[in-house]
């Protein structure tokens, strides 16, 4: 089972990003592809010993069924929605950058006790840095608590990494045709399965795309009327009905909230073109 470089959590081979923390995965010995028929094709590794003389990872899917939703009580406002996906966002980021600053110090830490090892620095210059670093890491593992129950991954960009799973599998299994160790009955059998799998996550798909149009209006409104309160702020100034020292207060509050927006308008673009 391999795992997170950042977070440590299992992962599966074929995710392109953590579940638990939202880290994008760096995979090694990528499968070679090959262009057949105007078509790419992913194929496995090749090894003598297969009948085929190659080895494939195994074909039989679990069909996927797409469950039906219960309704919510009552619908969310605007602001409800967008804050719900921005919560998520924002924070995983945040995760994300404090993960990444504790694999930073670590390896800084590796570096010096090497360094000291092969007698390149001295051990006394090398150790209160070593010994600042150690402290940094507790301080960042204290604050990981916070994100114990955190999941760092949205239901839609879950679902958009099953289907691409699923079509690749379904590229792969085009590779098989004419291979004389699989019969025809069974690549139809399998090759049915994959598209019933496609076609139920679309399904899924398409019903958290919906949801994600709507909260991408939402923050486009909302960082009009955010924009808007600011240039508000500016004329109360002005004209005298607040200070320069309370415009300056609000201003920096609402500059920082809209810089969070545009972060999650960001995400929610890119999630969108992905989706396609």
């Amino acid at each position: 089972m391999n795992e997170c470089h950042y977070c440590r959590n299992p992962v599966q081979s074929h995710w392109n990003f953590c579940r638990k923390c939202g880290a994008r995965l760096l995979h090694k010995d990528e499968p070679e592809l090959i262009v057949k028929s105007e078509e790419v094709i992913e194929i496995g590794k090749e090894d003598p010993s297969s009948p085929t003389g190659m080895i494939y990872e195994p074909l039989e899917p679990e069909v996927i069924e797409v469950e039906d939703e219960k309704e919510e009580k009552k619908d969310l406002t605007d602001d409800e929605l967008v804050e719900r996906i921005a919560t998520t966002i924002v924070k995983r980021e945040d995760y994300n950058a404090l993960l990444k600053r504790k694999v930073e110090i670590n390896d800084e830490i590796d570096k010096l006790l090497d360094r000291v090892k092969n007698k390149l620095i001295p051990k006394n210059e090398a150790l209160p840095r070593i010994k600042e670093l150690k402290e940094e890491v507790e301080i960042i593992t204290s604050k990981e608590d916070e994100f114990e129950n955190f999941s760092a991954i949205l239901p839609i960009e879950e679902i958009i990494e099953d289907r691409n799973n699923e079509r690749k599998k379904l590229k792969k299994l085009s590779g098989l045709k004419g291979d004389k160790a699989v019969s025809r009955a069974t690549l139809e059998e399998m090759e049915t399965k994959f598209k019933k799998n496609i076609e139920n996550l679309t399904t899924k798909l398409n019903i958290e795309l919906a949801k994600m149009r709507k909260t991408f209006d939402a923050l486009e409104n909302k960082m009009k009327s955010l924009q808007r309160d600011l240039e508000v702020l500016y004329v109360n100034s002005q004209t005298g009905e607040i200070s320069e020292k309370q415009y300056e207060k609000h201003k920096v509050e609402k500059s920082k909230e809209i810089e969070r927006m545009k972060k999650v308008s960001k995400t929610v673009a890119e999630i969108l073109a992905e989706a396609r």
